[in-house]
């Protein structure tokens, strides 16, 4: 078990400024992370197309939100993009899931279909979409084979959707790719509901996910989230999770049954 591990690059964007593109993938190389997953309001998203060749990074995927007033920008990404076949795709239009995120997709999905994109829907904390359950409602709604999901353990936790084994059975036949982050619910944390912290910090048992994810045979990649509030030396940070995560691939290997739950405690 060695899965791709990419990191995305929110952990770059921190209160000082932004480490340029390149700089962000020099660390990852030299940390041995496998890819990176860049956010859409990037300024260097023109250069993708040479990440793969100067650092050997894949850009497994673009991070895009799609709100009311964003549909020219979210349909000129999709039109444009070079150097990446994925984006993980948030929608806020409201509360919940409105008409106009289905428009959107309806407006999305042929040409992703067109320019081989692979639409992953993006749960995410205080969003108009955000539960898995939300997401599996849309992709049997379009039933459109560009289309499927991220599941987000950090935003699964967040939103306390809980039924782990449940959530994942329901969500498997839409299961693009996964992405993972150390959190606590706190309301210091984002949007005053959770942390983003190292694999290595908070209280989601991360190992416990991994193993569910691997008795199921996922063997795709795992992208981990990073943000300014999480502080300190990126690079530390960066090289905490990446342990942390090899830490937890060796031990599943080992001790499978390990990562296999009774029951909650009361």
């Amino acid at each position: 078990m060695n899965h791709p591990l990419h990191h995305m690059d929110f952990i770059f964007q921190t209160k000082l400024g932004t480490y340029p593109l390149a700089v962000q993938c020099e660390m990852l190389a030299e940390l041995g992370y496998q890819g990176i997953t860049v956010s859409a309001w990037s300024k260097e998203l023109d250069q993708l197309p040479q990440v793969k060749a100067q650092w050997g990074l894949d850009v497994g995927a673009l991070y895009l939100i799609h709100r009311p007033g964003l549909e020219s920008f979210v349909t000129g990404i999709f039109e444009s993009l070079e150097g990446c076949a994925s984006i993980e795709l948030a929608l806020h239009s409201g509360d919940k899931v409105e008409d106009g995120d289905r428009r959107m997709l309806e407006r999305l999905l042929p040409i992703a279909e067109r320019r081989g994109i692979d639409i992953a829907l993006y749960p995410h904390v205080r969003y108009g979409m955000q539960t898995t359950t939300e997401a599996v409602e849309l992709c049997r709604y379009f039933d459109h084979p560009r289309l499927g999901i991220v599941f987000n353990g950090y935003h699964w936790y967040a939103t306390q959707e809980s039924a782990l084994e449940q959530r994942l059975d329901a969500l498997w036949p839409w299961l693009r790719q996964v992405n993972i982050a150390g959190c606590r619910m706190s309301p210091l944390g984002w949007g005053g509901v959770a942390t983003i912290e190292p694999l290595d910090e908070g209280e989601m048992d991360n190992f416990v996910l991994l193993g569910a994810l691997s008795r199921r045979g996922y063997a795709g990649r795992y992208g981990v989230m990073g943000w300014e509030s999480m502080g300190g030396d990126v690079y530390g940070n960066l090289a905490r999770s990446m342990s942390a995560f090899r830490s937890m691939e060796q031990r599943l290997v080992a001790h499978p049954d390990w990562a296999i739950m009774t029951e909650l405690p009361n």
